[in-house]
C-alpha cells in the first residue's frame, strides 16, 4: 500500500504544484463536523456535495422543497441510527456520515480530528483528506463517575458499541476505541454559487472510517469504582 504523505509534506507539495490550499478543505471538513454535532441541518446541507448537486438539477420550487425534505430525513436517520446502535451494540454508518461523526463524538462531544494527509485528483477538483479521529476516552475521569448512569462508547474492533453502567461495571475490562483514521472525499462543483453557510468552494462528497487503522485503549486499574 502506498504510504500517505505527512501533513507538512503535503502542504509543501501543494504549494509547489499550484494545487489548492489544503486549508480550504479542512475548513469545510470542520464546518461539516460542527454542523452534524449541533444538528444544524442547514449547514450540513450547505456543505453536502450530493445535496448541492441535486439542488442545482432541481427544476421547480416544489422539487427543491421535496429534495430538502428527503435530505433532512436522511440526516435525522443518521441520528436515529446512532441511537439504535446503542441498544444493538454495533454501529451502522449512514450515507451522509452523521451516525459516524456522532458515535465518535467529533465536534462538541470531546473527540478530535487531526489531519494526516491530503491528495488532489481530477484536475484539482477532488480532494481526499485522511484525518485521525481521537476519541479522548482517556481524558474521562473514570474514578469520579457518579453511579447509576449509562455511557455508550465505541469499542474495539471498530464498529462495536459499548454499553457501560457507571458505578457498577468494571471499566478496566473495557476495550475501547482510541483512534481511527477517516477518509474524507471533498469535491468542487462546477457552476455552483457558494450557498450561505458554506465556508469554501469544497463540498463533502462522503466520509468513511478505515477500520483497519483503529487502535484500542482500556481504562487503568485506578478507574475501578
Amino acid at each position: 500500500m502506498k504510504p500517505r504523505l505527512p501533513l507538512a509534506a503535503a502542504l509543501l507539495m501543494a504549494a509547489a504544484g499550484c494545487s489548492p490550499s489544503p486549508n480550504t478543505l479542512y475548513v469545510t471538513l470542520e464546518t461539516y463536523i460542527s454542523a452534524v454535532s449541533l444538528n444544524d441541518v442547514t449547514r450540513v446541507l450547505a456543505t453536502s456535495a450530493p445535496y448541492q448537486r441535486e439542488l442545482m438539477a432541481a427544476a421547480t420550487p416544489e422539487a427543491k422543497t421535496a429534495l430538502r425534505k428527503r435530505y433532512s430525513d436522511m440526516i435525522e436517520g443518521g441520528y436515529v441510527s446512532w441511537e439504535a446502535a446503542k441498544s444493538r451494540g454495533e454501529l451502522a454508518p449512514d450515507a451522509l456520515g452523521v451516525s459516524l461523526i456522532r458515535a465518535i463524538g467529533l465536534g462538541k462531544e470531546g473527540a478530535a480530528s487531526l489531519p494526516l494527509s491530503v491528495r488532489f485528483e481530477d484536475g484539482n477538483t477532488r480532494g481526499i483528506v485522511t484525518a485521525r479521529a481521537i476519541t479522548n476516552y482517556d481524558s474521562i475521569r473514570w474514578g469520579s463517575l457518579p453511579s447509576g448512569g449509562r455511557m455508550y462508547l465505541l469499542g474495539h474492533p471498530f464498529g462495536k458499541v459499548v454499553n457501560f453502567a457507571t458505578g457498577y461495571d468494571d471499566p478496566t475490562t473495557l476495550k475501547l476505541l482510541a483512534t481511527v483514521d477517516m477518509e474524507w472525499t471533498l469535491v468542487k462543483i462546477a457552476g455552483l454559487a457558494r450557498p450561505e453557510g458554506a465556508p469554501s468552494d469544497w463540498y463533502v462528497e462522503k466520509v468513511e472510517a478505515l477500520p483497519e487503522t483503529a487502535t484500542a485503549w482500556s481504562p487503568p486499574a485506578s478507574a475501578r469504582p
